[in-house]
């Protein structure tokens, strides 16, 4: 039995599993993929022109796709969006509620490896360059959030004033006390 078997067995929050295949499965009907390592610093570079801000670096989100296997994701050829997660422990859900999580280089206690429970998906970035893209990645990350994530909450900051108008309008609640600009869409019981 791991560690994370005997946190687990030890929580009273709610958790889920969601395993690799899943998600590729899921995101695939939204024509997403995952982001092969020869292709994640143009997707890095791509995301940070349509966000105008710096993102994590390549070797973090080598790292966290390498734990999670479901951490970079990109639609197009070429590619013209992106969609970055991380899914939680329970101690990386307390951080970002708290405000201790990093997005940009984030623990590895509060990374969930593939096939453990998760307690949380922390949502990084989604940005496309065509109206298309941005449509497909939204409709994705709703799917998986509701398919695959309904147990647990699902997290993201508001980059800019349409990101944070469009989580609104998708269900999110602004959440204080964590994170700048944060905000949650409850579980679904």
């Amino acid at each position: 039995m791991s560690i994370h078997h005997l946190v687990v067995s030890n929580s009273s929050r709610p958790y889920c599993y969601v395993s690799p295949v899943e998600m590729i499965r899921d995101m695939g009907q939204f024509g997403l993929r995952p982001c092969a390592g020869s292709d994640i610093r143009e997707a890095l570079r791509i995301g940070e022109q349509l966000l105008g801000g710096k993102l994590a670096r390549k070797e973090v989100i080598t790292t966290l796709d390498a734990i999670t296997q479901m951490t970079m994701w990109i639609i197009g050829d070429p590619i013209d969006g992106l969609y970055i997660t991380v899914p939680l422990t329970e101690e990386g859900r307390v951080a970002v509620e708290n405000g201790e999580f990093n997005p940009a280089d984030p623990a590895l206690r509060h990374v969930a490896p593939r096939n453990t429970p998760i307690f949380g998906l922390y949502v990084g970035v989604y940005a496309a360059a065509s109206k298309q893209a941005r449509r497909n990645i939204m409709a994705a990350s709703a799917s998986v959030r509701v398919s695959l994530f309904a147990p647990v909450p699902c997290y993201a900051r508001g980059a800019t004033e349409d990101g944070q108008r469009s989580m609104l309008r998708l269900g999110f609640r602004r959440l204080s006390g964590g994170l700048p600009d944060l905000f949650v869409f409850d579980p679904i019981e």
